[in-house]
């Protein structure tokens, strides 16, 4: 009978570890002050997986190697998403602010809710998402060219490098399924996940790379390497 109830407790520790149970983690993290998942604080060599909702502090900050080759950076006040999506990392951003930087590689994508973030080639790339209320988002191109894509008109934009699109919500009205501008046919909504329905307008980046920028210094997070870092800009 002791046998059994060690083999049953044995099985439950491994439906319940994500190593044991065969799941490959989506990546480390390299550096952390006041960041946290499922409960439980984050430092430097924690694994992260599929699901993982990682949430940063006040005056907090962290940073994550992901298995794709690209390095994900979460500010303060900031709460992400990770998931895998076939051969992708996807990095979706509920609020705050993250960034994420990857060299000879587009195996990584940023979510705004209803809207998508991805290089617009293998080149080095870094994208700086920010999300300033549920009907407001900045996604600016710090370097190399973005692709941003709206699931409410099927559209993609093309930002480069220095620039930025600027996300606003739709008026009630349009949200709703009612009038939208002249020749466009008013978009289903087919899931919570895709209901904000998104007015793009491309605009310089330059005020949301330096706000993200000073927000990021704020954070205090300890510096590693220059082949650690997020941007391709030192930190003080």
């Amino acid at each position: 009978m002791l046998w059994r109830k060690s083999l049953a407790g044995f099985l439950m520790m491994l439906l319940a570890s994500p190593l044991w149970g065969g799941v490959e983690p989506l990546g480390n993290i390299t550096a952390s002050n006041g960041a946290a998942v499922r409960g439980t604080k984050l430092t430097a060599g924690s694994s992260v997986f599929s699901g993982d909702a990682i949430s940063v502090g006040e005056n907090g900050a962290a940073r994550i190697a992901l298995a794709s080759g690209a390095q994900a950076e979460v500010l303060r006040n900031s709460l992400i998403r990770l998931t895998k999506a076939g051969e992708k990392i996807q990095m979706a951003v509920d609020r705050g602010q993250a960034s994420f930087h990857t060299s000879g590689s587009d195996a990584i994508e940023g979510l705004v809710e209803g809207a998508s973030v991805r290089p617009a080639d293998a080149r080095e790339t870094s994208a700086v998402i920010q999300v300033l209320s549920a009907s407001h988002a900045v996604i600016a191109a710090e370097k190399g060219t973005l692709l941003v894509a709206t699931a409410n008109d099927d559209k993609t934009y093309t930002v480069r490098e220095g620039d930025a699109v600027d996300l606003s919500a739709a008026p009630a009205g349009q949200q709703n399924g009612g009038p939208v501008a002249s020749g466009k046919a008013a978009p289903p909504i087919s899931s919570p996940k895709n209901k904000v329905i998104w007015i793009v307008a491309v605009v310089g980046g330059a005020t949301a790379i330096t706000a993200y920028l000073l927000v990021r210094r704020e954070g205090r997070l300890s510096s590693t390497t220059l082949q650690n870092e997020i941007s391709p800009t030192k930190p003080n």
